[in-house]
């Protein structure tokens, strides 16, 4: 079936009553670290299922976004004039407005900075996840599995056209970023490996076409690219070790930085606009355990700390610049 784009289908829906205004909100720490400017658009269990929230850097006020206690609301990213968040939630699932399958599969959606003008953009039986904006704010990048485990694909905003990025890529292709001159898509591959089981890599390939040209392979998982699209952020997984930070910069990304945060478990690294900090998130634990707070660490220094405290886990986030 062919992603549908709900703009055009005039398939706006308004924020209803479950939405922001009645999501509990996650805990900024207090007293709040000085000298940030900037928003970050995360997500958060607090409230029970995941939902999107903002942290306001400079006083950090946090308040709801988007979401609801009967679904999930994941993986949010701001376009890049800062005006709209892309993420991908089941939510239509459980209004009604997708068939009952049995199955709550996600979609892609976009809200206004605000809370307002919330839109479904797929329709599409499969699981549309991970989505990233393209430089111009024109498209949206993303993975599915429609029929593969997971592959890349690319959307038109205006027209709701697709295009295949990958084609049954070895084990998924998931958690696309695409770099600042829209000419590479850096990406996660959880591949099966001899004598090993899904191990996760960041590649780095071209955006030209279906059948994109492998440049580069790190290793990890969640990579975002610096505003500048020199250096590339990404979670580095250590066999029976805590997750740490990695930063990789030159001419095909052969340099290495490892940011360690004091044993915890790192993730879901994102760069800040002017490229001298990465917001990310800590938790003693990952999986069983677990309780992620966001953080924020000098890449000068390598000085972390704390953003948010107390219950829920609150990651992915996501680093606009001040209006």
């Amino acid at each position: 079936m062919l992603l549908a784009l709900a703009l055009a289908a005039g398939s706006a829906l308004p924020l209803r009553s479950q939405d922001a205004p009645r999501l509990r909100l996650p805990e900024a720490v207090r007293p709040f670290p000085p000298g940030l400017t900037g928003t970050l658009v995360f997500e958060s269990d607090v409230a029970g299922r995941p939902a999107l929230y903002t942290l306001a850097l400079a006083t950090g006020t946090v308040a709801a976004l988007s979401g609801g206690a009967a679904f999930s609301t994941t993986t949010p990213r701001w376009s890049p004039d800062g005006a709209r968040v892309a993420f991908s939630s089941n939510r239509a699932h459980y209004e009604g407005a997708s068939p009952d399958t049995g199955t709550p599969d996600m979609d892609l959606w976009i809200v206004n900075g605000d809370g307002t003008g919330l839109s479904r953009i797929t329709r599409d039986p499969a699981n549309e996840q991970d989505p990233a904006w393209a430089p111009d704010g024109k498209s949206l990048v993303y993975n599915a599995d429609r029929d593969s485990r997971g592959d890349l694909f690319r959307l038109v905003l205006a027209t709701g056209a697709v295009t295949r990025l990958t084609q049954h890529f070895v084990g998924r292709a998931i958690m696309p970023s695409p770099a600042p001159d829209g000419a590479r898509i850096a990406f996660a591959a959880q591949s099966l490996r001899a004598g090993a089981f899904w191990s996760y890599q960041v590649h780095v390939l071209s955006a030209g076409g279906a059948a994109p040209a492998l440049e580069t392979t790190v290793g990890g998982c969640w990579p975002t690219w610096s505003p500048d699209g020199l250096r590339l952020a990404h979670v580095r997984l250590p066999a029976g070790e805590a997750s740490t930070i990695e930063v990789r910069d030159g001419a095909r990304l052969e340099q290495s930085r490892v940011l360690k945060a004091d044993g915890l478990w790192s993730y879901y690294p994102d760069f800040s606009p002017d490229g001298r900090r990465l917001a990310f998130s800590v938790s003693p634990a990952h999986h069983e355990g677990e309780n992620w707070d966001l953080a924020v660490v000098d890449l000068a220094s390598g000085a972390w700390t704390r953003l948010t405290q107390g219950a829920g886990n609150d990651r992915l986030p996501d680093w606009k610049q001040s209006p």
